[in-house]
């Protein structure tokens, strides 16, 4: 009886019940072979990318903080979510470590996350010597303060005194564990203003706490005026209600998801108002801002690698819902029987 009524099934019901297994397989096959394809393509694969202003100033204010000032990475992320964290890191540091800006790193989200930000680092400063160039050393160039699990204090504490907020944290030196205020990192941090930039790399809504609690003077890197010194990088889930940040002019820039980690790759090979990118990023709101890019180095990569293999998902998505509504309509209508 069963094997007449699987006979019987017209072909709109069978387009129905496509074993879950399968699709499943489908999409593992998709995903595996776009992410290879990408792989061994490189830039030859990198699909248009039109940058969003709010990436845009991101990356412009961070290419204008002063060489050998101090940046502040609030790395607040795991590898539950490295598909766009990681990317969003690791384009980062490319700049930072190509332009000599030093850097300390902690979380205030996951007692995990400083690991995961150390493993990161480690990654770039191996790419960065595999390629010749200067490796960027711990303590020297950056510190690691670890993790803080009061996030409303400690950004409360980093507002009203900085020194204090870290005050006893030990980092590796060549020397052994010593005070973090003693490393070229932090030595000349007196007051938040001091820093070139806080950024927040994020999962969740830590960017809240932030925002409620630091408050930055507007500042002037050369010819380039801050508003504000608080930027953000986070997942496209976090994306739609941090954008009302950016709008309101509390964060300098936004990078949003897997999109934004490719933005910023786009950017970084062609540069903004760039007359020797060969596919510059135009910046309408400003067209005498002019940022340089890297042209033919390691810019595209995590993001770019992942943003086919997002793109044929998708696709597979639509298909998978156009062949469940067709079904559904040819078993309505009495159609595709005996298929």
């Amino acid at each position: 009886m069963a094997d007449l009524a699987q006979e019987e099934r017209t072909f709109g019901e069978k387009l129905q019940s496509l074993p879950r297994q399968v699709l499943y397989l489908i999409l593992i096959v998709v995903i595996s072979a776009s992410v290879i394809a990408s792989k061994f393509a490189g830039p030859a694969l990198v699909l248009p990318n039109k940058p969003g202003n709010n990436a845009i100033e991101f990356y412009a204010t961070v290419m204008n903080v002063p060489e050998g000032s101090t940046v502040a990475i609030q790395s607040d992320w795991t590898n539950s979510t490295r598909g766009e964290s990681a990317g969003q890191l690791e384009s980062l540091l490319r700049i930072l470590m190509r332009r000599n800006v030093k850097f300390m790193v902690y979380s205030l989200a996951d007692p995990q996350a400083p690991q995961v930000a150390r493993d990161t680092i480690a990654r770039i400063t191996l790419e960065r010597k595999l390629k010749g160039e200067r490796e960027y050393k711990r303590w020297d160039d950056w510190i690691s303060l670890g993790f803080f699990p009061n996030g409303e204090g400690t950004a409360k504490s980093i507002q009203s005194d900085i020194r204090k907020a870290f005050k006893g944290k030990r980092d590796v030196s060549p020397e052994g564990p010593r005070d973090v205020y003693q490393s070229p990192v932090l030595k000349n941090i007196q007051t938040l203003d001091d820093l070139g930039l806080y950024i927040n790399i994020t999962a969740s809504k830590t960017i809240d706490v932030l925002i409620e609690r630091l408050k930055f003077k507007p500042a002037r890197f050369g010819d380039f005026e801050v508003k504000n010194k608080l930027g953000s990088m986070c997942t496209g889930v976090m994306g739609p209600e941090t954008v009302n940040y950016y709008s309101a002019g509390l964060l300098f820039g936004l990078v949003v998801g897997l999109n934004g980690v490719v933005e910023m790759e786009t950017l970084m090979e062609n540069g903004v108002n760039w007359p020797e990118g060969k596919k510059t990023v135009e910046y309408a709101k400003d067209k005498q801002l002019v940022v340089p890019g890297w042209t033919g180095k390691q810019n595209y990569a995590r993001g770019t690698s992942y943003y086919f293999a997002l793109h044929t998902g998708m696709a597979l998505l639509i298909l998978a819902v156009l062949a469940g509504n067709i079904g559904m309509w040819l078993a309505r209508s009495g159609k595709g029987k005996n298929a």
